[in-house]
């Protein structure tokens, strides 16, 4: 019986946590729609109830966004249009998820199949011809100069090009 009262405890406390989570997770999503409704509002200025392109027009980058959105090209964007665009957007986004996981994972199989001696390193002997730019940047991934290349030192090297990459498009 001692055994049971805290595992009783335990339980309700982990309902009601859950319970509350969940009433955020709702009160998130409606705060969203409601600031989503007060920014086609505030840029409907015509009060029409669809963007014009003119009205789009204060942020140019975003006229390609726009023209995709405009599914029956009128020229104007209904609340319709816009959730059917993000709703493709969503879609897109997760396909290309799905598609760099799969990259993800038969790169990882690929590095494990070269990794013989598996010490969860490889030198360039193991990589031998099958990844030539891997092997042409050996050096410059190899942080601690070892003659290996580890998983982390692979990550290391490929937040670094991605944030000078990042700062070059800036």
């Amino acid at each position: 019986m001692k055994k049971v009262i805290p595992l009783i405890a335990v339980g309700l406390l982990t309902v009601s946590f859950l319970a509350v989570a969940q009433d955020r997770s709702k009160d998130r999503r409606a705060d969203m729609q409601v600031k989503a409704q007060e920014r086609f509002q505030s840029l409907d200025t015509n009060r029409d109830g669809k963007l014009s392109y003119a009205e789009f027009q204060n942020n140019p980058k975003h006229r390609e966004r726009f023209e995709k959105a405009d599914l029956n090209r009128d020229g104007g964007l209904t609340q319709d249009e816009i959730k059917q665009a993000r709703e493709q957007n969503k879609q897109m986004r997760q396909e290309r998820r799905a598609k760099g996981r799969e990259k993800m994972q038969a790169a990882r199989e690929k590095l494990q199949r070269l990794d013989v001696d598996k010490d969860q390193a490889l030198t360039r002997a193991e990589i031998g011809n099958e990844m030539p730019k891997l092997l042409e940047n050996f050096d410059v991934i190899d942080g601690n100069n070892d003659g290996k290349v580890t998983r982390d030192e692979m990550r290391i090297a490929r937040m670094a090009m991605r944030a000078e990459r990042q700062s070059q498009a800036k």
